[in-house]
């Protein structure tokens, strides 16, 4: 049973946004730190499936930060207390909306990577900081290398 009255927890849901949240602001951050000034990053296309949180154009890849109850983390994602026959399809249509984004931007060349919410806090934050940095390097060495060939 949910804590909060049907009113309050409406005004809670209202309040969450689905873009310029504290993830994404936090993963566009290690991004630009990790590739500088040199390439181009656009945030929240719109005219690209599934709308990614981040895109770099000169290396095709996307980035989603997911959040953890919208998307089903795996550690973190977990069936709603309240509203069920509203939200246990709400969220497997997300799965399933995602899935086909992912598939349509695979078409369309593009690399994808996720990054979920949880990865973005705390402690797990300079980890997964360091990691992104290093497949950022990685990424751009292997694609100039490529383009020099």
């Amino acid at each position: 049973m949910d804590i909060f009255s049907t009113e309050k927890r409406s005004e809670i849901m209202s309040s969450i946004r689905s873009s310029g949240t504290s993830p994404e602001k936090r993963l566009y951050k290690i991004v630009r730190q990790a590739l500088g000034r040199r390439r181009r990053i656009d945030q929240n296309i719109r005219t690209l499936p599934g709308q990614p949180d981040i895109l770099i154009p000169s290396l095709q890849l996307v980035i989603f930060a997911d959040g953890c109850f919208y998307h089903g983390c795996p550690n973190h994602g977990h069936d709603p207390k309240s509203n069920k026959k509203y939200w246990v399809p709400k969220l497997a249509r997300n799965r399933e909306r995602d899935k086909a984004a992912h598939r349509e931007l695979k078409k369309l060349g593009f690399e994808i990577w996720r990054v979920w919410e949880c990865a973005l806090k705390g402690k797990r934050l300079t980890r997964t900081a360091k990691r992104l940095q290093q497949k950022l390097y990685d990424k751009t060495t292997t694609f100039h290398n490529l383009k020099a060939e």
